[in-house]
Order: C-alpha cells, then structure tokens, then sequence
C-alpha cells in the first residue's frame, strides 16, 4: 500500500479531532451557544417557558457532545478497519483512541475559565464511542456476504 493511501484515512478522524477541540474553547461554552442555540429555540418552539428554553439549551449542548464523540467513533473504526481482518484488535484500538481524545479534551476545558472539565463526560464519551463502535460492528456484519453452503 502506498503511503498517500495509508494516511488518507486518518484525515478525517484528525480533522474531526481538531472540531472537538474547537467546541471546547471559549467561543462555544454554554453562554457562547446560547446566542444562537436560544433564539433558535424560540423560534421553534414558541410557546417555551424561560426556564424550558434554559433546559432546551442544555439538552442541544448535551446532543451536540454525543454527536461529536459519536462521529469519532465512528471516523476511527473506519481508518482503522482499512486493510486489518482483526476486527476485535480494530475496535479496542479504536476505543482506546476515543478515551484519549475525551481524556485530553477534559484536560484541555480545565484550562478554559468558561468551561467545566469532568470525568463523568469522559465515561459518556466513552460510552457513545462505544456505541459508534457496535454500530459499525453490526453494520460491517450485516453487509459481509455469508458463506454459501452446499446441502448436499
């Protein structure tokens, strides 16, 4: 295999790293995406009580997070599954790349005064990279033909 080919699964995962790391500065803590997240509410569900609207945003938040780490998982299963039969040894890396990059990121959102950093998010990070990962197991089960056997 070719070097360009190596590496041009991993753009995207890296990529994908570099937005994770992105959501978590200043710019989108909670009083950051509030300014767009809110009046988005608002404007989708009108009838919102302030105190509904102040759970709305932090549900979106909470769905934007499993979506990145989701998304990750999903990005690493497929650079890593490219050109490896071991699906079992795939999934554990790809897992143990996940708890990295929610480890570091916590890391990194301890540094930020406007946000919060937790081990509890590092678990649902985990855990959402997880189900990334069985999706793609299921999916990759699914899709590889069955071996023909002969009744006779």
């Amino acid at each position: 295999m070719s070097r360009s080919r190596s590496i041009n699964p991993w753009i995207a995962p890296l990529l994908w790293i570099v937005v994770i790391f992105l959501f978590s500065t200043d710019s989108f803590s909670a009083s950051g995406t509030s300014r767009f997240i809110v009046p988005a509410l608002k404007f989708l569900l009108p009838s919102l009580s302030p105190e509904q609207l102040v759970l709305g945003h932090a549900v979106c938040r909470k769905a934007g997070h499993v979506l990145e780490y989701f998304v990750l998982g999903i990005l690493l299963c497929r650079a890593l599954s490219r050109g490896s039969a071991d699906w079992i040894r795939t999934g554990i890396f790809a897992m143990t790349l996940v708890l990295a990059v929610a480890l570091s990121d916590e890391f990194h959102q301890s540094f930020v005064p406007s946000r919060t950093s937790a081990l509890t998010d590092v678990g649902y990070d985990f855990a959402v990279g997880m189900a990334a990962l069985l999706l793609m197991s299921r999916l990759r089960n699914e899709i590889r033909p069955l071996p023909s056997h002969s009744v006779l």
